[in-house]
């Protein structure tokens, strides 16, 4: 696994992320932006769920981006901004050499599965989505509903942030089915869970991303 800094402009603002290659690997890679919980309350890059994500898709072939939300106000300032984010980002895959363009996806954690749903719209060339402990009106709100891409959420049992029943009633309701989980025992932090939530997520995406 080989790791990169990368830093780019979104708005006139800069973004610093980190971009991984899978080694061995086989370029172009199928490849996944993948997005960290709320920077407000210490979610950044190097979240150690977002990290474990990471490593799984590596594992298996597949290169990501993760990168530091821009901290632009708060509130729904950030949240849009946020947004912008994740569109930048995916856009920053789709033209980078290395990566396969017909092979994209984007993962997020929290406030950053909360971005990906509220820029779902303009996330077109991402084939696979993966949502981790996404607040639930987040979803609601969201067009993910009516969407026909392979969809993944995955919540703690014990989250007392994210209701597992509401986001299930949510996600069974979706016109295209989507992949449903919970991980019993575990909370909204999903400390001792990291390597699982990667493995799932890794897997789901080298499923619909490598195929």
């Amino acid at each position: 696994m080989n790791q990169g800094s990368v830093s780019y402009e979104v708005d006139g603002d800069q973004v610093n992320g980190v971009i991984v290659q899978p080694s061995p690997g086989e370029a172009p890679y199928p490849a996944v932006v993948v997005c960290h919980p709320h920077p407000l309350f210490g979610g950044d890059m190097n979240s150690s769920v977002v990290v474990a994500i990471c490593a799984g898709l590596a594992e298996r072939g597949i290169a990501s981006l993760r990168f530091n939300f821009r901290q632009t106000g708060d509130g729904e300032t950030l949240n849009l901004s946020a947004s912008r984010d994740v569109e930048i980002g995916l856009q920053l895959l789709d033209g980078w050499e290395l990566a396969n363009s017909a092979r994209l996806g984007v993962a997020g954690y929290s406030f950053g599965a909360a971005a990906i749903a509220r820029a779902s719209d303009h996330l077109e060339s991402a084939k696979a989505l993966a949502l981790v402990a996404p607040p639930v009106a987040a979803v609601r709100k969201s067009s993910l509903g009516a969407d026909t891409r392979p969809q993944y959420f995955v919540v703690g049992g014990r989250d007392r942030l994210v209701d597992p029943e509401a986001l299930s009633e949510v996600v069974s309701g979706m016109e295209t089915p989507a992949t449903f989980e919970t991980l019993d025992g575990a909370d909204h932090m999903l400390g001792g869970y990291e390597q699982s939530v990667g493995e799932r997520v890794a897997e789901f995406m080298a499923g619909n991303l490598l195929a």
